[in-house]
């Protein structure tokens, strides 16, 4: 988990997304806030409310990192490579607005106080699509 210990703290954020066939381009903006849990295995979500919700770790036994979805979206990422510089990628099947479908999100880490991630699905061809990029950038 110490790769993942810079992220532990409050962040703001803005939300891109492109125009799509059925809705214009738009933006949002918001905080988000991390915490590392006690025994040091997780990195949790944690909601205005308190609630932690566990969303890294790393499996041993795999050699993999997980990255879980369980809020508006469902599912389980992995990433089998890790971290490549300051770049990680996870990916695999997730459920969003009751659709199935392959997800991929790579996360770069553009210093202590700045990183983004961008989400992209997979096409019936194999390549894949742009979805939206989230930018944060560390409160204070």
């Amino acid at each position: 988990m110490e790769k993942f210990l810079w992220l532990e703290g409050e962040w703001n954020y803005e939300n891109v997304v492109p125009p799509a066939p059925f809705s214009p381009a738009y933006g949002d903006i918001g905080s988000a806030k991390y915490a590392l849990s006690d025994d040091r295995n997780w990195l949790y979500s944690v909601s205005p409310d308190g609630r932690q919700s566990p969303q890294i770790t790393f499996d041993p036994l795999s050699k993999q990192w997980i990255y879980i979805l369980m809020r508006g979206s469902y599912g389980v990422l992995r990433s089998a490579e890790g971290w490549h510089g300051d770049q990680i990628s996870f990916s695999g099947e997730m459920t969003m607005v009751g659709i199935n479908c392959d997800w991929r999100m790579t996360w770069t880490r553009q210093s202590s106080d700045r990183f983004f991630f961008v989400n992209e699905e997979r096409n019936e061809d194999g390549s894949w699509a742009y979805i939206d990029e989230w930018r944060f950038q560390r409160k204070g």
